[in-house]
């Protein structure tokens, strides 16, 4: 598939793909048709099983409501550089937040680091399953503070990794 010949589907609100299609007006408007109207069945979905699940009424909620900001949203039809100029900056715009001890050792056990490495003044590590693309969360801990951070970057780019 030559991707540069390619519309990508895409939710104005978190930057999901829906669809990959020809650089077609047609069949870019039939995909955003059928992510509206696969939207609008989840949210009758998401509704019966708020009442029919109580237990997980909060869960339910929280689907439901992302789900409707998707509906309300849209989707537009992209190029593949501006899609990955939109994952770009949903993932890697914030800054790094601290974190407990407990998350980094959570985090650094549930699957094996990538690019694990310890230096004089820090060590670092990368979470081995990626968000989207080059994305992934990278875990610091600053020994002349204490303090731990996670942020997400993008792994093949430098400039992205958390500094302190």
């Amino acid at each position: 598939m030559n991707i540069e010949n390619k519309i990508f589907v895409v939710s104005r609100v978190y930057c999901e793909c829906w669809d990959i299609v020809d650089n077609d007006t047609e069949k870019v408007l039939d995909a955003i048709n059928r992510a509206t109207d696969s939207y609008k069945r989840d949210v009758e979905l998401y509704k019966s099983h708020i009442v029919n699940y109580p237990d997980r009424k909060d869960y339910w909620q929280k689907q439901l409501e992302r789900c409707e900001a998707m509906l309300n949203g849209g989707w537009e039809g992209v190029s593949f550089d501006e899609y990955n100029k939109r994952q770009r900056e949903k993932w890697v715009s914030k800054e790094a937040k601290e974190i407990t001890e407990e998350q980094w050792d959570y985090a650094l056990n549930v699957l094996p680091p990538l690019n694990w490495h310890r230096c004089d003044n820090c060590q670092f590590f990368f979470m081995q399953e990626f968000l989207s693309g080059n994305f992934t969360e990278e875990y610091y801990h600053d020994y002349k503070s204490g303090k731990y951070y996670c942020k997400t970057v993008d792994y093949t780019d430098k400039s992205t990794w958390i500094e302190l």
